[in-house]
């Protein structure tokens, strides 16, 4: 099977003028896998009845305490993926990154409280700085360490919520079932993948069908959906027809031209 590296080389040779987006993507994903692979934890999870609960409740499974997370290491985590965007984009250069492990733990869980969506509210956010997408980037490997052991326990039809079962995170992702059509999202922080209803827009919840449209690409295999309700769209891969192997986290870069269309037609 292919890998993420394989998949974003290749990429970069079809695509030369995204070479340098598609490498950063790569160097990227490779340091998020090495890290998870290096945690050496055990996830203290509740028992199977209270996960239950949490589920019925609406609440994620898992909490910021229960990442196992080293400051001192954390920090030059942050640090490295400061770096990297910087040598990506070098005008966020005069941008200033903590460096203090103790700041940016303590940046982590205001990051991961505020990554947190929920169906009744739609957070309007300012444009991101470097400090926070680093520490966002930094937590990737943690929550997906975290996502692959919880995930197994969740009774997917008891949730089917707009947001992340497992962490809380909202999707930016998703994908049609290669067998029936179902519908999953992707989490945009842990990669947690849960059914979703198959109508209705995921932000905001409305299933009014003059407000939902989808644009579908030349080959059938990628949808683009908008809600004209709250202005968002979704970015969605039709595995019915993928007549290849599928690796999300690579379709989720790939479509690059997918958000820009998006955002150029006004929604986020």
């Amino acid at each position: 099977m292919q890998t993420i590296s394989e998949a974003l080389t290749e990429a970069a040779r079809r695509e030369p003028d995204l070479a340098s987006y598609y490498e950063f993507h790569r160097t990227l994903l490779e340091l998020q896998e090495k890290v998870k692979g290096e945690i050496a934890a055990t996830l203290e999870m509740a028992d199977e009845e209270a996960l239950r609960a949490r589920v019925l409740q609406g609440l994620p499974l898992i909490s910021f305490a229960q990442l196992p997370i080293e400051a001192e290491r954390f920090a030059k985590l942050v640090s490295t993926a400061a770096q990297l965007w910087v040598e990506y984009d070098p005008e966020l250069a005069a941008q200033a990154v903590p460096d203090d492990p103790a700041e940016c733990l303590a940046l982590a869980r205001q990051r991961f409280e505020e990554g947190q969506a929920r169906e009744e509210h739609d957070r309007e956010q300012g444009e991101i700085t470097l400090a926070q997408v680093s520490v966002d980037l930094a937590l990737k490997p943690y929550l997906e360490w975290a996502a692959e052991q919880v995930l197994p326990h969740l009774n997917q039809e008891l949730w089917k919520r707009g947001y992340c079962p497992v962490c809380g995170g909202a999707p930016d992702f998703a994908t049609l079932d290669k067998e029936t059509g179902a519908r999953h999202l992707l989490c945009s922080r842990c990669d947690s993948l849960w059914l979703y209803r198959r109508l209705g827009c995921h932000f905001c919840g409305t299933t009014d069908h003059t407000k939902l449209f989808y644009y579908p690409s030349e080959d059938g295999l990628y949808r683009l959906y908008v809600c004209q309700g709250c202005r968002r769209y979704l970015k969605t891969i039709d595995l019915r027809q993928a007549g290849r192997a599928i690796l999300l986290p690579v379709e989720r870069v790939t479509t690059v031209a997918m958000d820009a269309a998006a955002r150029q037609a006004g929604y986020r």
